[in-house]
Formats: C-alpha cells, structure tokens, sequence
C-alpha cells in the first residue's frame, strides 16, 4: 500500500481557504438543503480540489431489483472509486438516524468505502470497518467548518483529491476502532476484574494462595487508581532503562516529564501522543517525535542540582514544581518544533 507525501505547504494552504472563508455569510443564505448544498456543502469539496465534475448529485445508488435509491453525492475518486454524501439542511442536528440512512446507500454502492453525512458545517466520515458493508455506528474522523485546529487540517488534507489514497484511510480508520476496542474492552477489564483476568494475574504470582473468593476479592481491591499509576511509573522506568546501556531514569525525572508534558497538552494544539522523552547519560531530553532534532528542553538531574535548559537558556530548579514557572517557554518551543 502506497502512501502519498503530503508536503506542509498544502496544509498551509487548506487552512487559508478555511480561515478565510465567510462561514457567517454562508450559514446566512444556507435557508433550506439546496442552499446548504451551494453555499456550505460545495465550496467545502472545492477547498479540498474537487471540481465540480467530481461532485455527482443525486447518484443512483441502486443494486440489483432493490427499489430505486439516490444518494445526495457521489464524489468521483477516480474511475473506480466514490466517496458517498448525504447531506441536510444546515439547521439540521446531525443523528444516528440520519447516519442509517447512509446503510442503504452504502451497502449497495461496492465501489464506495468512505461516506459522509453533513449539515454543511460537521462533516462526520464513515467506514465499514466492523462489519463489512454496513456503516460503523461512530464516524471515524468529525470535521466542523467552526471549530478545527492543526490535527483536523491535518487529517482533513488526506482527503484532499490530490493526496486521497482510500487504502491508506480505511488502514487508519482501522487502526483508530481497534485502539478504542481495546481501550473499552481494557476499561471494562480493570473498572469490574473478570474471573479470568484475575487468574491469569494469579497463575503469574509467586506468592502461593487458593483462587477463591476472598483472594478475588484482595486482588479486586488492589486495583485502583494508585495502584494503577505506580504501575505505570513502573513500566516507563523498565522501557527507558531496558535498551539503556547504563543509564537510569530516576522518579525525579519521570516527575518532571509528567509535569511538563501535562503543562503542554493543555494547549489543544499540541498533541499528547507527539510528546515523549529520551534519557541519557547526563541528561534527560523531553522531544517530539521522539527525535533528537526537536528537544523541547533538556533536564539535568543530579543528587546536588536540577537544571532545565529549554532553547539555549539554562534554568535552575529548587524543585520539580518550578518548572511551572517556564509553561510559556515549554509551550513556545513545542509549538515551533510541532510546525517544523
């Protein structure tokens, strides 16, 4: 599966389109679906370089001696492919019903992986990921036209006519149920403990006991919010020191990775899952990207000191909480790399 480079100038570019787009107007005429369609709905597909003769209205969406169905749009791909589109009013509140609606057309166009349901302002995508020809009953991307910051634009331009690769999107929308799966199912696990999760753990103890109630109940009561956060401070440690030849990463610096990466993510533009770190012998790096040219600051732990150098200016540390003193700093030189 090829994937397509998208260079940063097209999402620059994007953006531009959108910001100076006159939403207010639009949403003014946009009265009824026809409106909307003109005013809202068209221009959005414009922006991402489709043309007007890659928007089919009213596309026949029949299968078979199935009764006559036509989807708002279809979105011409290429000679094989269709992004369907089924669009309301702007005033409309986008529903799981009007997401059903969707099925129909879905499962009878084979050459159609990806539809959309709009109002003209949200814009929700689906896929058939779970279950094949039958839409997933959450959208795997949402995009509004009013509120969107560098991650929408930035997942927004893969469906740019230019960059689209169907593959590549369907992978990713993939990956994202999966990562939720898991997450709910694991949730599910450690809120209310299995039988079989308990036994698995209990099979695994060296401390010998009876697998009975009153041990389930012990090892229920164990987990719990602190319990689960030790073991994670745990985890990091064993992951930054096992492939360390002779580097250790003390709690302090685990401490002050949490408190400077908690101080970043509250900016909505930089994303969580970009943020990690790096430890060395004398310093312990906080990157993006997990790479060696975007370091946000560099710390330097000792049993005598604590010093930050963010940029090329070095800072002293009386304690871990100072470093609430440098959120501007942190956050400055996160987005500068962030953009690079």
């Amino acid at each position: 599966m090829s994937s397509v480079i998208i260079p940063k100038q097209a999402v620059t570019q994007l953006r531009k389109l959108l910001d100076n787009f006159k939403l207010a107007e639009a949403i003014e005429l946009s009265t009824n679906e026809a409106q909307t369609r003109k005013f809202l709905i068209e221009p959005f597909f414009h922006f991402l370089n489709y043309q007007s003769t890659d928007l089919i209205p009213e596309f026949n969406a029949d299968f078979g001696d199935r009764v006559s169905q036509k989807v708002d749009y279809a979105i011409k791909i290429n000679k094989k492919e269709f992004i369907l589109v089924e669009a309301k009013k702007q005033t409309s509140k986008l529903t799981d019903k009007e997401a059903g609606q969707l099925n129909g057309y879905f499962g009878n166009t084979k050459n159609s992986k990806i539809a959309i349901l709009t109002n003209g302002i949200e814009y929700r995508f689906f896929s058939d990921v779970v279950e094949p020809n039958l839409i997933d009953s959450k959208p795997f991307f949402t995009f509004k036209l009013n509120d969107y910051n560098d991650n929408d634009l930035e997942a927004l331009i893969k469906f740019d006519k230019r960059f689209i690769n169907v593959q590549s999107i369907i992978k990713s929308a993939q990956d994202i149920v999966f990562v939720e799966s898991f997450e709910n199912a694991f949730f599910k696990e450690l809120v209310a403990p299995s039988k079989d999760f308990l036994k698995i753990i209990h099979k695994n103890m060296t401390f010998t006991t009876k697998f009975n109630e009153e041990t389930q109940g012990k090892m229920i009561n164990l987990i719990n919010s602190p319990f689960l956060k030790c073991m994670y401070d745990k985890k990091v440690l064993l992951e930054s020191t096992s492939n360390s030849q002779g580097v250790i990463t003390t709690e302090s610096e685990i401490q002050a990775y949490h408190t400077i990466r908690t101080l970043l993510i509250q900016n909505k533009k930089i994303p969580k899952e970009r943020i990690g770190f790096r430890d060395f012998k004398g310093f312990f790096n906080i990157q993006v990207d997990d790479s060696s040219k975007k370091v946000i600051c560099k710390l330097m732990f000792n049993t005598t000191s604590m010093k930050i150098a963010i940029d090329n200016n070095e800072y002293i540390l009386e304690h871990i909480d100072d470093l609430l003193k440098y959120k501007n700093e942190l956050t400055n030189r996160a987005m500068l790399l962030l953009e690079n």
